[in-house]
């Protein structure tokens, strides 16, 4: 299969630093929008937070997947459900909900607008070791992105018989998915300690 693949590196990335921490934007959707104007449609992003309490922006109209990385919070959704996320534990819910963290941790938020929808999932790879990712697509979707963001350590895999290396807090975008509905990816760890992968599955209903 082809996909449009795009690789980038951490060092593309420029985070920003707010009063409880620092937020890093990763990639909006189409590339000229901005989480500022509200004009994406889907965004991925993670932070860091600092302080013990905060507060969420309000965001209507945007639904939210929130994975903690390191550390532990406690996301208190007002008058709906409180829940404690701990590493890779994740949470949905809506941009327009009253929300208020309690605890510091790392973060990684999928957002997504309008007529797109998404999906998080964490990979851990053994040191010295692979995995044999497979994803099927939802058949009444159409699937439009799979992005890898390396957490923490490295992998290798051959894609469209390219071979890309990530390291570290790197981002590698596919694109032109919908074609097909089952992916197959082999994900190679050659160091050792282990690797943690967020992949975020993007659809457009």
């Amino acid at each position: 299969m082809k996909y449009e693949i795009e690789l980038i590196l951490q060092d593309k990335f420029k985070p920003t630093f707010w009063s409880g921490g620092i937020a890093t934007e990763l990639i909006t959707y189409p590339l000229n929008s901005d989480y500022a104007s509200r004009n994406f449609l889907w965004r991925l992003g993670v932070a860091k937070i600092d302080i013990s309490e905060s507060t969420f922006s309000n965001l209507p109209n945007v639904s939210r997947k929130f994975m903690v990385t390191e550390g532990q919070i406690t996301l208190n959704h007002e008058g709906k459900y409180n829940k404690l996320l701990k590493p890779f534990d994740q949470d949905s819910f809506m941009g327009d909900w009253t929300t208020t963290t309690a605890g510091k941790a790392s973060v990684f938020n999928l957002m997504t607008r309008e007529n797109y929808s998404g999906e998080l999932i964490h990979l851990n790879i053994p040191p010295n070791n692979y995995i044999d990712f497979k994803y099927n697509a939802l058949p009444n979707k159409d699937l439009v992105y799979i992005c890898f963001y390396v957490v923490d350590g490295s992998f290798k895999s051959d894609v469209d018989s390219k071979n890309f290396e990530l390291n570290s807090k790197d981002l590698l975008l596919l694109n032109n998915v919908k074609l097909n509905s089952i992916h197959e990816f082999t994900l190679w760890n050659n160091s050792s300690k282990a690797t943690n992968i967020i992949v975020s599955i993007i659809y457009h209903k």
